[in-house]
């Protein structure tokens, strides 16, 4: 009976945890739409001033000016460059936040290059409960299965145990 109670416990935990990756997905793709939108104007107005000064691209100006003798230059080419590979892992993940599947979401969120922002991201988070179906699904889908992979080895040794002292009949030879 124990043992009963100490499952349904276990298991109302696992929901409850689980019901919190849709709402924290949803805070990651905000906190990340926001720092999209902040690097998105710096990437404008670098793309801004290539125009003004004559160069046919963004990354043409930043080749030139990765050429450039002096250390704090090219420093800061490097530095821009570095801004637009992170615009696109910024868009890549914006598009997996709002249309992947919770699973995905989860996998992208646990990534080590985004453990700075999850860090970020849960300092500012407070636990909720969805109220929308699909994420209801999810969390006890997601429940049920690590409940039933935590609870396996008891009832395979239940099973065991069941199968030992189960009375054996006289075989017929």
């Amino acid at each position: 009976m124990f043992i009963r109670i100490f499952d349904k416990v276990v298991f109302a935990t696992l929901f409850v945890a689980a019901l919190q990756v849709p709402i924290l997905a949803d805070h990651y793709r905000q906190y990340l739409s926001g720092y999209y939108d902040a690097t998105r104007e710096e990437v404008s107005a670098m793309s801004a001033l290539a125009e003004q000064h004559g160069y046919s691209s963004v990354g043409a100006m930043l080749s030139a000016l990765k050429q450039n003798s002096e250390a704090v230059v090219r420093a800061d080419a490097e530095r821009k460059s570095a801004l637009f590979t992170k615009l696109s892992h910024i868009e890549q993940g914006i598009k997996t936040l709002e249309h992947g599947h919770y699973y995905e979401k989860a996998w992208y969120m646990a990534t080590p290059s985004n453990a700075s922002t999850l860090q970020k991201v849960l300092g500012n988070f407070s636990p909720s409960v969805p109220l929308t179906p699909s994420s209801i699904i999810f969390s006890f889908i997601t429940a049920l299965l690590i409940n039933l992979l935590l609870w396996s080895p008891y009832l395979c040794y239940c099973q065991v145990r069941h199968l030992k002292h189960k009375p054996q009949h006289a075989s017929y030879r």
